[in-house]
């Protein structure tokens, strides 16, 4: 397990995104694109959940591992697979591209925030993509990745696809509310214990940087948001940048003003310093748990149960 997460990773950071056609994310979001239907029940949104992600989690996490063929193709494609459930390097260079706070910001930021940006002032910019950052830094890295280590490729195959369908279905508007009930609930709890663990890995890369940690506690205990998983990377990283994130009509957390193109800055070197303390803190977990042998627990610890 431990080599296919570095290889993995090496692959995240070195080269592109896998093409869209084979990419599981993109599967589930298809299938369940052509399945949503506004004013349908909880029932409903429980069998498009079903249909959307168990058939792709079989693909792309269960099918590889039962597979006979030769241990390098194997190799390649249990990497790709795990791969596709986490993605540093775009998230990263799209959130750096935008940090500018330029004619092309508004662009870059509104390629990973849901709220309409097209009226948004250039502090307002800088806060969606500050905001995002570090919300899809769980969503999209350590929540995976920390499934990862206990339940094996399925585990971060399951979340990541767990996270598409609450993206894809799990708003509470009046039309969707029944229907993405399971969906949005499916990924709080998955997200529950990664949001917990990533903030304290922030607190820790903050008093690396010299933030002000307990400024980014108090601005946890202060912040009112209705996602109990998102408000904690977003709270803590106002707090620890000493400025205030704001999705208008919804939320305002941390103190003072609004971020500027430092803050941005410095919310990436947040990023970057988080992520290595969380990824060598699971290597090392990772390794003691099943050493560097390639297939000792493709499942993780469902062998211990």
């Amino acid at each position: 397990m431990l080599l296919i997460l570095l290889l993995a990773i090496l692959w995240d950071l070195l080269l592109s995104e896998p093409p869209i056609y084979i990419h599981p994310v993109v599967w589930t979001g298809k299938i369940s694109e052509k399945l949503i239907r506004p004013y349908k029940g909880h029932i409903y949104g429980i069998f498009i959940w079903i249909v959307s992600v168990f058939p792709v989690l079989f693909i792309f996490s269960i099918l590889p591992i039962m597979l006979n063929i030769n241990i390098y193709i194997k190799i390649i494609i249990l990497i790709f697979s795990l791969k596709t459930t986490f993605s540093i390097r775009m998230l990263y260079s799209i959130v750096n591209k935008g940090s500018k706070l330029d004619e092309s910001s508004r662009f870059y930021a509104q390629q990973i925030v849901r709220r309409d940006l097209s009226n948004s002032d250039k502090n307002h910019i800088a806060s969606a993509l500050i905001e995002s950052l570090f919300e899809s830094m769980v969503d999209g890295i350590t929540s995976p990745i920390f499934w990862y280590l206990f339940l094996g490729l399925s585990g971060a195959m399951l979340q990541r696809l767990a996270n598409t369908m609450d993206s894809m279905v799990g708003y509470k508007t009046k039309e969707l509310i029944k229907e993405g009930w399971f969906s949005a609930k499916v990924d709080t709890i998955l997200n529950y214990i990664p949001a917990r663990l990533t903030a304290l890995f922030m607190l820790l890369a903050g008093f690396f940087l010299g933030l002000n940690v307990k400024q980014g506690m108090k601005s946890l205990k202060k912040a009112k948001m209705e996602s109990i998983n998102a408000k904690y990377p977003i709270a803590i990283a106002a707090g620890l940048l000493n400025v205030s994130l704001e999705k208008i009509g919804s939320y305002r957390v941390g103190f003072g003003e609004l971020p500027t193109e430092k803050d941005v800055i410095m919310a990436l070197k947040l990023f970057k310093l988080t992520l290595v303390l969380f990824f060598s803190v699971i290597l090392v977990v990772d390794y003691y748990l099943y050493g560097l042998t390639l297939f000792s627990n493709p499942y993780g610890l469902i062998k211990f149960i």
